[in-house]
């Protein structure tokens, strides 16, 4: 289960650090980032199984569109997840419960690449979640000066 979002510079999106659990509804009004926010999930998952080239490709032609307010040389994005118990088991006696992918993608020089990866096995804080329990996400559109 995704269990974190966070998004610098990517789309409308200028910086936002969202924790998820098992059911969200996106409120927002027209263009506040919401159908954004949710792609950040399938640009990753593009990006990891056919490349950035693909990743990129399937959304513009043109890198500095992904690009918060086109100003920018760079987009970063990470997701966190829950290591399912099976693939825990594959761990050992090793505490980590959760797996951090971090990306900066940029057009720094001359071309689109990728400029940071990382991943990173967590130990993550324990929680309780109530049954049944709703998340809101509520997106406004911001004025910028």
């Amino acid at each position: 289960m995704i269990t974190l979002i966070e998004v610098l510079n990517f789309r409308c999106l200028r910086y936002i650090k969202q924790p998820l659990g098992p059911f969200h509804v996106l409120i927002g009004p027209n263009a506040s980032g919401k159908t954004t926010f949710l792609d950040v999930i399938s640009f990753l998952g593009s990006l990891v199984s056919e490349g950035l080239d693909a990743a990129v490709g399937e959304r513009t032609k043109n890198f500095q569109d992904m690009v918060w307010m086109r100003n920018r040389n760079s987009l970063e994005l990470a997701i966190e997840a829950r290591i399912p118990s099976d693939r825990r088991a594959q761990l050992g006696k090793q505490p980590y419960d959760s797996v951090r992918y971090e990306v900066k993608v940029g057009n720094e020089h001359g071309e689109t690449e990728i400029l940071a990866e990382k991943v990173l096995l967590k130990k993550q804080r324990q929680f309780l979640i109530k049954k049944g329990l709703c998340f809101l996400i509520i997106l406004s559109r911001r004025k910028q000066f």
